[in-house]
């Protein structure tokens, strides 16, 4: 993300919940004008001011900064060994549409593991073969 589009992220989430610049800027510990710079992507929020702004609105900054996306966590997995994509209910993706992707993509995986062992059992098969046949001269 870019600065222009980290200040319509953070106006967006000010706006949403119905709170004025200067309420924000508070937070951040900076005036109105400064505050205003910043969500007009005029100058570049720092770490520390994202992170800040992050707690203030009860978000990580994973979501914070990436609300339309979902969101991938490597430390967290499921009882199968896979990794849990954390997604909120955003653009129309409810639960029972996750929980039809979560189905689909394991019904691949395992079509995946038969592909897989077919293809074993066909090169197992032609390395006994080339061994049947001896060495060519």
């Amino acid at each position: 993300m870019n600065k222009k589009e980290i200040g319509m992220r953070i106006k967006q989430l000010h706006e949403d919940r119905g709170l004025h610049q200067k309420e924000v800027a508070a937070v951040l510990g900076i005036g109105p004008p400064a505050y205003c710079d910043l969500e007009n992507g005029h100058t570049a929020f720092t770490a520390v001011a994202l992170d800040k702004l992050a707690e203030f609105y009860g978000l990580t900054l994973d979501e914070f900064l990436h609300a339309d996306k979902a969101v991938m966590n490597m430390h967290d997995h499921a009882s199968h060994g896979y990794n849990v994509i954390h997604t909120r209910t955003v653009n129309g993706l409810g639960e029972d549409l996750f929980k039809r992707l979560c189905e689909m993509i394991e019904g691949n995986t395992i079509m995946l593991r038969e592909i897989t062992q077919s293809q074993k059992s066909i090169v197992d098969l032609m390395t006994k073969l080339n061994k049947q046949a001896g060495p060519k001269r």
